[in-house]
């Protein structure tokens, strides 16, 4: 017959055994039964970045065959939707440049005494021109004409196609006529919609 062990000795027994059990299975704070435990994680995939989109091709044309023909020399041509008539001409001195509309949907500012057509006594606003290397500003009435707003038969700059004359390229896109200096930097975008000046 057996003797009952003491209560100290079971008890450290079973210390003991929960010490075991402990170190065999891992605790919360175990880096390796965390490591064992975790869900496999797939490591993100780089993905790459959308290719940019090309320029358009633009076509330079031949200025010949949009030569002014009434109002000294240069080119006059008109947009495809033909609300734009545009030119570069010049005579004995630098060349004026830019285009006049028929119809827009926006308004250059009148309220302030720096805007261009404050407070104008003529009609103000329907075109963007510039003389030599200034900066482009609102056409007014009584400004220079450019043959293309009365001739029937001004050219056709279409869409993705330039000419230039005198330092001055203009660009035909459906988003409207662009002109630039190359001198000096200065242009501007000009459409039903929108303006732009720089």
């Amino acid at each position: 017959m057996s003797r009952p062990r003491p209560l100290g000795a079971l008890l450290a027994a079973a210390a003991l055994a929960l010490v075991l059990s402990a170190c065999s299975a891992g605790t919360p704070n175990d880096p390796v039964a965390q490591a064992t435990d975790a869900p496999a994680v797939a490591a993100p995939t780089p993905t790459a970045a959308p290719a940019p989109e090309p320029e358009p091709t633009v076509i330079d044309v031949d200025p010949t065959a949009y030569a002014a023909q009434e109002l000294g020399s240069g080119v006059v041509f008109v947009s495809p939707s033909r609300n734009l008539r545009c030119g570069v001409v010049h005579w004995d001195g630098p060349a004026t440049w830019g285009c006049s509309i028929i119809e827009k949907e926006w308004e250059f500012p009148r309220e302030s005494p720096d805007d261009f057509c404050y407070d104008a006594q003529v009609s103000c606003g329907w075109g963007i021109e510039a003389t030599g290397d200034e900066m482009p500003h609102p056409r007014k009435r009584g400004d220079v004409a450019f043959e293309s707003e009365y001739r029937t038969d001004s050219p056709v700059l279409g869409y993705g196609t330039s000419v230039s004359s005198s330092g001055i390229t203009c660009v035909s896109e459906e988003r409207g006529i662009t002109c630039e200096d190359i001198r000096t930097g200065h242009g501007f975008t000009i459409s039903k919609s929108l303006n732009e000046i720089w």
